[in-house]
Formats: C-alpha cells, sequence, structure tokens
C-alpha cells in the first residue's frame, strides 16, 4: 500500500511532461529570433558582399559604432592621393614592328622638346632658339648663321618637319608653323604648352591638360585623353599609339591609348614615385628615364628599359637629376652636375664609353639651363650659359653665343 505522500510526489511530475512552463517557451521564442537572424545576416553577406550592417542599427547605434571603429585605431592612416583611373587594363605587349619608326620623320628628339624644344636640326641645318630675339639657322659645315624668325616672344617645342618649323608660343600659348624661307607663321591651335610631330600627325598638350592629336594639313584636333586638374606629359609613340604619363601628387602613372580614341586607356607601366624615378622619356619602343641610387643614398642612373620587358639596365651613374635623356640611335646624353657646373655627356651603348661633350660656367640656384643634342652639335642653354660645341670635338673647341652672335 502506498503512502498517501509518495502518490502526492509523484502527480506534480507527470502534469510537467504535458505541458510547457512560460519560462522555457521564453527561451525557446528567442532561440527562434537569434537563429533566424543569423540565417537573414548570412544571406544578406553572401548576397551583397559591401553591405553596411550599420544600417540596421538606430542613428544613436550607429554614431556611437563609428566612434568605437575610429578609436580603436591608435593612429589613422594618413590620407593619401585618390588615382584617378584605379581599376584600369594594362598593356605590356606589342609587336616590335610597332614601335618601328622612321626616324626622318621625327620632329625633334623627344628628350629635346622635354628640355624645351629650343634645338633641332633637318639634317642640312641646326636651328635655335634664343628667347626674346627668335629662331636662329646654323649651318654644320660653315658655321655660318643668320635668324630666320624674329620675335620678342618666348619660344618653345620646335619641331622640324618637311618644308615647315611648328613651334609653340609660349606668350600667346600658340601652336604655330612657320614655312622655311617666310617670315609670317600661321597659327594651326590654341592653347597649347607642348608639341611634337611625327611624319603627318602633331601630338600637343594643351595648358588643361589635355593630349591633342591633329592632322598637319587638316588642323582639325581630335581629344585623346583629359587629365583635368593633374599634370600630363608626353613620353612617347608607336604608329598606333601614345604613351603619357599623369601626376597625381607624388605618384606618376603611365597611361596609353590608341590614337583614334577607339579603344579604352591602359596602364603600360606600374605606379612610381617621381621622386625616386624621373625624366621618363621613350624612343623607338625602349625607355629611358634617372633612377635614384637608393643603396647607397647617393646620385642616380640612367637606366633603358625596353617596353613591356621587367628587365631594365643601369647605362651609367650621375650626381643629378636634370631634364630628360636624349637617345640618338647608340648614344645617349644625359646631364651631370659637379663642382656648380652642368657637364653635358654622351654614353656610347655599343661600346659603353662615356665622354664629356661640353660644360656649362658656374650656376647659381636661380639658373634656369637645360641641354640639346642638334645632330652633329650639341648645347647648353639658360638664363647666363648659351653653348654649343661639335660631336667631333667634344668640349675642347666651345663656341658661346651673346647677342645675337657666335663666337669663339
Amino acid at each position: 500500500m502506498k503512502n498517501i505522500d509518495d502518490e502526492m510526489r509523484v502527480k506534480p511530475k507527470e502534469r510537467k511532461k504535458g505541458k510547457m512552463t512560460f519560462g522555457k517557451f521564453i527561451l525557446l521564442l528567442i532561440s527562434l529570433i537569434v537563429i533566424a537572424l543569423a540565417s537573414f545576416l548570412i544571406t544578406i553577406k553572401i548576397l551583397v558582399p559591401d553591405y553596411d550592417f550599420t544600417q540596421l542599427l538606430p542613428s544613436g547605434a550607429v554614431s556611437v559604432f563609428k566612434h568605437e571603429e575610429e578609436t580603436t585605431t591608435e593612429q589613422p592612416l594618413q590620407k593619401t592621393t585618390v588615382k584617378a583611373v584605379p581599376e584600369i587594363e594594362t598593356l605590356d605587349y606589342l609587336e616590335y614592328n610597332e614601335f618601328k619608326l622612321d626616324d626622318s620623320k621625327k620632329g625633334n628628339f623627344l628628350g629635346n622638346l622635354l628640355n624645351g624644344g629650343k634645338v633641332g636640326d633637318d639634317y642640312n641645318y641646326i636651328y635655335h632658339i634664343a628667347d626674346g630675339k627668335g629662331i636662329y639657322r646654323f649651318s654644320p659645315s660653315t658655321e655660318n648663321y643668320s635668324l630666320i624668325y624674329k620675335t620678342d616672344n618666348i619660344l618653345s617645342s620646335m619641331n622640324l618637319r618637311g618644308d615647315y618649323i611648328y613651334f609653340v608660343d609660349e606668350s600667346s600659348s600658340k601652336l604655330k608653323k612657320l614655312q622655311k624661307g617666310t617670315s609670317k607663321p600661321k597659327t594651326i591651335a590654341e592653347n597649347v604648352k607642348f608639341a611634337y610631330v611625327y611624319n603627318n600627325s602633331v601630338y600637343y598638350i594643351t595648358n588643361d591638360n589635355s593630349l591633342c592629336i591633329m592632322d598637319v594639313k587638316e588642323h582639325i584636333p581630335t581629344t585623346l585623353y583629359n587629365a583635368a586638374d593633374n599634370d600630363l606629359q608626353l613620353i612617347g609613340i608607336s604608329k598606333k599609339r601614345v604613351f603619357f604619363s599623369v601626376y597625381y601628387g607624388s605618384n606618376l602613372e603611365f597611361l596609353t591609348i590608341d590614337n583614334e580614341a577607339k579603344e579604352k586607356v591602359c596602364r603600360f607601366r606600374e605606379t612610381t614615385d617621381y621622386r625616386q624615378n624621373t625624366g621618363f622619356v621613350m624612343e623607338n619602343g625602349y625607355l629611358y628615364y634617372i633612377r635614384r641610387d637608393t643603396e647607397s643614398g647617393e646620385g642616380h642612373f640612367i637606366v633603358r628599359q625596353k617596353f613591356g620587358s621587367e628587365k631594365n639596365f643601369e647605362l651609367a651613374k650621375t650626381n643629378c637629376n636634370i631634364g630628360y635623356p636624349i637617345a640618338d640611335k647608340n648614344r645617349l646624353f644625359y646631364a651631370d652636375y659637379k663642382s656648380d657646373k652642368l657637364i653635358l655627356k654622351e654614353f656610347n651603348m655599343n661600346s659603353k664609353e662615356t665622354k664629356t661633350m661640353l660644360k656649362s660656367d658656374k650656376l647659381s640656384e636661380t639658373d634656369g639651363i637645360s641641354f640639346y643634342h642638334g645632330g652633329e652639335y650639341d648645347f647648353i642653354i639658360g638664363e647666363k650659359n648659351y653653348k654649343a660645341s661639335s660631336n667631333l670635338t667634344s668640349s675642347t673647341n666651345v663656341m658661346k653665343f651673346s647677342k645675337g652672335h657666335w663666337s669663339y
């Protein structure tokens, strides 16, 4: 016989098996909500990886969340320059024939033009600009010279092509062409600061950083690229493409586009810091530039790199990074600096020999000076220096230009 107290203890246990308590119900409900919310968040993350989940929080919670996120970083990252072309394709290969340009159709060496375009030659005469006076013609065979175009304006970007001399009048920002034997040039483009002529096309850059191409006869320009407020500079061309650089802060972007602007712009070289690498110029598919010697911390190397190749070759060492190298077949002309003088040197890429071609007088910090290669003669031109010497005699016989006259 069961004890009454034992039976009374059993009955409550039987009632708990058949009915859920309120506490268990609440716990189950919370568990279902958590599972559903987790499933929702996982689904959203899979479908939209960049979704901002702070949008689901109340406005006050968002501000606190963001504040905590910002203050957890001990040293906030400094704001960097945003690239205008962050995601574009890279063009790293072109057939060799694409770069096989005809030297006789070039208006000038690109290095000459990037250094200011004050000197050029047409295989018969050497032409040079004297600021405030005009354009002179010089005969290498007789060393006779004459003023062929008189102007008080500042001129640059001189190109010699066929029967015409092309140049930029910096005082008016006009691109002009002058027929040889005449004295009145014709304006063919406005708002221009740089120009390069090859064959029947002129490539030019405007003051608002647009890269344009124009037929030298029709004078109808096509804009290939606009860099807005960022400085744009021509580096070189191939038969069907244009290569140029754009400055974004200290970063230098290397871009290329076809010369009809039918394709999208591409990157052809990795971005670099122009404080470490400068003076980029391309001739016939070879890129020449000046690279800082970071290992020793002193001086720079003149470097050559074939388009599409990762290999680069150090051609010569220099104490400065003045100007742009000038490539003429197997010879490379570049600037060195010693004892407060600019020294124009020639590096033979076949024999690996280096020669001193010309030296400036002592320079001050205010001297604006550059160097040029004009066929048989080399030049140093600045505010207080205007010199030339023949490649054949190197720096032993130096001419000086003053008040419109050459003299030894």
